[in-house]
């Protein structure tokens, strides 16, 4: 009797296994739908002339067409508070500059553009979250308000020139924040997020598996009486 009970809970937990494992999903792609903002033009000064030098924040005077490969903090955004409202700490409640809308591939030259992805994670939550992006010339890359990493340099868009890993995130939505820059001749943006989705496991299976495990406690308490 023993052997049987053990043997259903052994058959319930492998269907546990394989009606709940993870299963790969693309989260965001180049055909994703987001928040844009395109008013932002050279009001964040991230961007410089042809052979000329400006200051970026936390390195100094950097030349035209940099590598910071990542940058080294997060760039200044308060220039630009009145193009961007709250998009880091209240995405939900943006101003009239945000479109609703698909996101482009390209800009206008020596102008910064804003996007916001909202990333649904369900009831269950998602694991293994991780970006690729490809970008000319440069990228700055927040999760639910909170910098994560920025990179710029010369060189045209390849998706998977950089990347991130967010790791797991928690039940509900989440929001991803970009900001893109271009410092001249030419702009290109691609971008792939994926992760990892926990089906919650079937009525039938929790019942196999609920029924395997009294049948067990049963058999203890009567070997014990």
């Amino acid at each position: 009797m023993k052997k049987t009970l053990l043997a259903g809970l052994a058959a319930g937990l492998m269907m546990f296994g394989m009606s709940g494992g993870a299963s790969a999903d693309t989260l965001i792609n180049n055909s994703t739908t987001g928040y844009y903002n395109s008013s932002i033009g050279t009001l964040l000064n991230l961007t410089n002339p042809v052979g000329t030098t400006h200051m970026f924040p936390g390195v100094g005077s950097i030349p035209w067409d940099p590598t910071l490969n990542p940058v080294p903090n997060e760039p200044d955004l308060s220039s630009a508070y009145s193009a961007l409202g709250d998009w880091l700490s209240a995405p939900e409640v943006l101003n009239s500059n945000w479109t609703f809308s698909a996101i482009p591939s390209t800009w206008t030259v020596e102008h910064e553009t804003a996007i916001i992805y909202e990333i649904e994670a369900g009831t269950t939550g998602l694991n293994n979250v991780s970006a690729q992006f490809g970008v000319d010339n440069g990228i700055f890359v927040w999760l639910d308000g909170v910098f994560k990493q920025g990179w710029l340099a010369p060189g045209g868009s390849t998706l998977g020139e950089y990347s991130l890993d967010f790791g797991s995130l928690t039940a509900g939505d989440h929001f991803l924040q970009i900001l893109r820059e271009d410092h001249g001749g030419g702009t290109g943006y691609s971008i792939r997020v994926t992760g990892d989705i926990a089906p919650v496991p079937e009525p039938a299976t929790m019942l196999l598996m609920g029924t395997g495990l009294a049948g067990l406690i049963g058999a203890r308490r009567k070997k014990n009486a």
